[in-house]
């Protein structure tokens, strides 16, 4: 997402930031493997006055850092569908022009998040989801190679577990393992529709 909006960033044992505010919605800081420490997340933040830190493995202490919890879910794993579906689900596409991207936007809440480059971005798809031609939902996808994240799904009702949502990830990554995370009732709906909790992923945010 920082390279979407040509912002720099940095990785260095184990911790990943942005030197700069982030893009709405997401975090300047996350931890690539446990036992990051929270001294160095107050490093790479200190000039920073609100952001947000994804904690990836549970285990960072960033209360005394002003801190609060916005987020404390689970990690989430399903497996490769077995027979995917030859075409997308009825109502279901790919959004390719700057106008759809920007309608979906407004209707996600997600205006400024998303440029257009992510339209020609190879890793990125943007779902939508139309009823009777009016925009109802939608999804992100994100090809990470040996599986894909499934993020920002939106509608009415459920629309992260349903089987259409589910059916059309299967359709445009064949083969593939999907990954999110969630928390409460999504949570709960998400392990009844397959999918394997790995273990925590917090968000803090001050």
């Amino acid at each position: 997402m920082f390279a979407l909006h040509g912002l720099p960033v940095r990785v260095d044992r184990g911790l990943w930031w942005g030197p700069g505010a982030a893009p709405p919605w997401h975090s300047v800081a996350k931890s690539l493997e446990p036992g990051v420490g929270s001294d160095r997340i107050a490093r790479v933040v200190a000039d920073l006055e609100h952001c947000a830190v994804a904690d990836s493995f549970g285990d960072l202490d960033l209360d005394r850092l002003g801190f609060e919890t916005l987020i404390a879910a689970q990690w989430l794993h399903r497996g490769p569908m077995a027979a995917p579906p030859e075409r997308l689900p009825e109502g279901w596409s790919v959004v390719d022009t700057v106008d759809g991207l920007e309608g979906w936007a407004r209707g996600h809440d997600y205006v400024g998040v998303l440029p257009s480059a992510v339209l020609d971005h190879p890793r990125f798809l943007v779902l939508a989801l139309h009823d009777a031609g009016h925009l109802v939902g939608g999804a992100v996808t994100h090809d990470g190679g040996g599986s894909v994240g499934l993020s920002n799904a939106w509608g009415a009702g459920s629309v992260t577990v349903s089987s259409d949502v589910l059916d059309a990830v299967a359709v445009l990554h064949p083969g593939r393992s999907v990954t999110d995370y969630a928390d409460g009732t999504e949570l709960e709906a998400m392990v009844a529709a397959g999918f394997a909790p790995l273990g925590p992923q917090r968000v803090w945010i001050r």
